[in-house]
C-alpha cells in the first residue's frame, strides 16, 4: 500500500473514532483500495484488486453494495484468458482470493471493473486503467 493510501485508510479510521463511531462501524464502513480501482477514481472505489506476486494470486474485493459484482478481465502470459469475478458481493471483508497459477517469469495486464455476472457483461465505463504485473 503506498504513503497516500495508508494515510487516507489512518484519516478517514482516526475521523470516525473523534466523532464516537465505534471501531466496529467505522470498519464496516471502510472499503478496500487495491492497486486498481474501478473507475480509477479514489474516491468512489465500488470495486478494487491487487496483484500479490507472493505465489501469484490475485485478490479482489466488492467495496459496495450496489448490485454489481466485481471483475478483473486482462491477458497472461501464457495466453490463457484471464477473467475472475468476484461476485459474492460486499457482506464481511467483500475479499475473494484467485490463484493464478502464472509460468516462471511470466506476467499479466488486468484492470478491475464492475459487472452483471450472471450475464458475464463487463460495465466497460467502470474500468480502471491496466496495469502489468511481472510473476516474479
Amino acid at each position: 500500500m503506498n504513503a497516500r493510501k495508508w494515510a487516507l485508510a489512518i484519516s478517514a479510521l482516526t475521523a470516525a473514532v473523534a466523532v464516537g463511531v465505534p471501531p466496529a462501524m467505522a470498519q464496516a464502513e471502510s472499503r478496500h483500495i487495491g492497486d486498481l480501482c474501478t473507475s480509477n477514481d479514489y474516491t468512489t472505489c465500488a470495486g478494487s484488486a491487487s496483484f500479490i506476486k507472493a505465489g501469484d494470486h490475485m485478490l479482489i474485493w466488492d467495496n459496495k453494495a450496489d448490485h454489481h459484482s466485481v471483475v478483473v478481465t486482462g491477458q497472461r502470459s501464457d495466453g490463457r484468458p484471464l477473467e475472475l469475478w468476484n461476485h459474492s458481493g460486499s457482506d464481511g471483508d467483500g475479499k475473494v482470493d484467485h490463484n493464478l497459477n502464472l509460468p516462471e517469469n511470466g506476467w499479466i495486464r488486468y484492470k478491475v471493473c464492475l459487472g452483471e455476472y450472471g450475464t458475464k457483461d463487463v460495465l466497460e465505463n467502470t474500468c480502471s486503467v491496466s496495469k502489468l504485473e511481472n510473476a516474479t
